[in-house]
């Protein structure tokens, strides 16, 4: 009997896993085609009998993908207009899957990639400072493991990438505070895809590893010196946009979209 209950019980939850990627992929489709302006801001979305007939999914998996955008910022409903898209400065720009479908969709405007960086200059700094006042063992292995795979990896691929987020990931943590943990996934969505734009989706990719920028931030944070990991940790970011010539993402010639 026991046996059987535990088959059921795997049943529903092969189900439940199997809904909820229909789900994610609905979402995801609809999320780039908002970012990416096919549905434009104030536009509906598809309207429901005709895109349950035209891609067969259920009304449940349909709706729940709207709710998800919905939670997001991105989409409004109202009784007489229903379903419509928000406008942008209602979406939550730091969610993960918002920072994803920008990148995803072709060249960020270029407000929003230096939105990115404002913000991280903003919250990293003073979190690499309290990093070397609070940081522990554990935080450091996290922070050479991260190293270690920045100096083993070529910056074009995605393992590159994950790790220069697993380094500004472990600031975050390693600063002890909740409030920055609440942050993080978003924080490192910006990391990731604003380097992996920087490093390998430009027209004119940046080709020089900052590694050693990275490593003089941990040295700064492993000897408990705040000021010198504030320090770095300022330049670091205030020169992400800079390649070795000292041109930007801006003198690329990108499009550019007012909020």
């Amino acid at each position: 009997m026991a046996e059987k209950t535990d088959e059921a019980v795997a049943l529903v939850e092969a189900m439940r896993t199997q809904d909820k990627r229909k789900n994610e992929s609905i979402a995801d489709w609809l999320g780039r085609q908002i970012v990416a302006g096919k549905i434009a801001m104030g536009g509906p979305v598809p309207k429901e009998m005709v895109f349950l007939a035209e891609t067969g999914i259920s009304r449940g998996a349909y709706r729940e993908a709207l709710r998800r955008l919905a939670g997001k910022g991105m989409l409004v409903t109202r009784t007489r207009s229903g379903t419509r898209v928000a406008p942008r400065e209602k979406w939550s720009l730091l969610d993960p899957d918002v920072v994803r479908w920008s990148f995803e969709s072709g060249a960020p405007p270029d407000w929003y990639i230096r939105a990115l960086y404002e913000m991280r200059a903003m919250i990293e700094p003073p979190a690499a400072a309290f990093a070397a006042e609070r940081r522990t063992e554990a935080d450091l292995a996290a922070f050479r493991r991260a190293l270690h795979d920045m100096r083993t990896c070529d910056m074009t691929e995605s393992a590159w990438h994950n790790a220069d987020a697993s380094f500004h990931r472990a600031i975050l943590t390693s600063s002890q505070n909740p409030v920055l943990g609440a942050l993080e996934a978003g924080i490192c969505a910006a990391v990731a895809h604003t380097t992996a734009f920087r490093y390998r989706d430009m027209p004119n990719p940046h080709t020089r590893n900052p590694v050693e920028e990275h490593a003089a931030v941990f040295a700064r944070i492993e000897a408990r010196d705040p000021a010198g990991a504030r320090r770095l940790m300022t330049e670091l970011v205030d020169t992400a946009l800079l390649d070795s010539r000292g041109t930007t993402v801006f003198d690329l010639g990108l499009p550019t979209l007012k909020v």
